[in-house]
C-alpha cells in the first residue's frame, strides 16, 4: 500500500511516542481523504504485543472506512511475525508495520496464510495452546471448534473464569478416564513464582503414533506416548508425555464428533 509522506510521518511519530511499547492505530478513508488514527494499546504486555482499544477502533470506523491496521515493532525490523499474518487474515484488511527506531515500513495483505502446526511462534490469544488444539482438530480431524476471547494470565485471577473447565462441554467435549489418540488433555502449569488457580494448558494426546498427516511430519524416534502442544514462550512441538506432564493433568477430554 502506498501512502503519502504526511501519513508516514504521523505513523512514525506515534511509534516514537509510544516506544518502547508497541504503537497501534488504523488507516481510514473519510470524505477528506485518508487519515491515520492512533489507538490505545490494551495489551497487558505492550512491549511485546498490541490489542487495539475497542472504543478507539469503533470511533475510527464510525468516521470512515477501515483501510488498514498498523502497529510498530519496537527495536525490531518491520518483518511480520506469524501472529501478525494470522491476525491480518482474521481482520481481512491490509496491515502495516513500522520498525522503531529507524522508521522502515512494510505492508502485507490477507493471502490465505496458515501457521504450521509444528514450529509456530507463541502469541497468547492467537497462537497458543488452545489455538494449536483448534488447528489440530481442524486439519487432522476436520472438526471446527469455537474460539474464546482470553486475556493473558487469566489463570492467575482466583475470581475469574476457568476457561477450560467452563467451556469444554459447550465445545463438544466430555470427560474420560483414560485418554486415546485425539483426546485433549488439560493441565495446570504455573509459571515459577506466580499463582495458578485454573487449569491453563491444553495438548492433543497422540498415543504411540505422533505423525501429523496434514503436514507430512515424520514419526518421532523413541517410544511414546506423545502429545502435541504449544507451551508459552516456546515453539509448538510434539513431546513425550512423561511423568512431569501427567502429574499436572487435570482433565482428559474426548470430542463427541472425533473419529480416529
Amino acid at each position: 500500500m502506498r501512502i503519502n509522506q504526511q501519513l508516514q510521518a504521523a505513523i512514525r511519530e506515534h511509534a516514537e511516542r509510544e516506544h518502547p511499547a508497541e504503537a497501534c492505530g488504523v488507516l481510514i478513508k473519510t470524505d477528506q481523504g485518508r487519515e491515520y488514527v492512533p489507538c490505545r494499546n490494551l495489551a497487558r504486555t505492550p512491549r511485546d504485543h498490541f490489542t487495539l482499544h475497542h472504543e478507539d477502533l469503533a470511533q475510527a470506523e464510525d468516521r470512515g472506512e477501515l483501510l488498514a491496521i498498523i502497529h510498530s515493532h519496537p527495536d525490531a525490523a518491520p518483518t511480520p511475525s506469524m501472529a501478525d499474518r494470522i491476525s491480518c487474515e482474521l481482520h481481512e484488511v491490509p496491515w502495516g508495520i513500522v520498525g522503531w527506531p529507524g522508521g522502515d515500513m512494510e505492508w502485507f495483505k490477507p493471502s490465505g496464510y496458515q501457521a504450521p502446526l509444528l514450529g509456530r511462534e507463541f502469541a497468547h490469544g492467537l497462537l497458543d495452546c488452545w489455538g494449536a488444539c483448534r488447528d489440530w482438530y481442524a486439519r487432522e480431524a476436520g472438526l471446527q471448534l469455537p474460539n474464546f476471547e482470553r486475556q493473558d494470565l487469566w489463570w492467575e485471577d482466583p475470581d475469574g473464569a476457568s476457561l477450560y473447565e467452563d467451556n469444554f462441554a459447550g465445545a463438544g467435549f466430555y470427560q474420560v478416564d483414560t485418554p486415546k489418540r485425539g483426546d485433549m488433555l488439560v493441565f495446570m502449569v504455573p509459571s515459577p513464582g506466580r499463582p495458578c488457580y485454573h487449569p491453563n494448558h491444553a495438548a492433543i494426546y497422540l498415543g504411540d503414533e505422533p505423525a501429523l498427516i496434514s503436514e507430512g511430519a515424520p514419526t518421532l524416534g523413541g517410544s511414546g506416548p506423545f502429545i502435541y502442544h504449544h507451551m508459552a514462550g516456546r515453539s509448538s512441538s510434539r513431546d513425550i508425555y512423561g511423568w512431569s506432564m501427567a502429574n499436572r493433568c487435570r482433565l482428559a477430554l474426548r470430542h463427541k464428533d472425533y473419529r480416529p
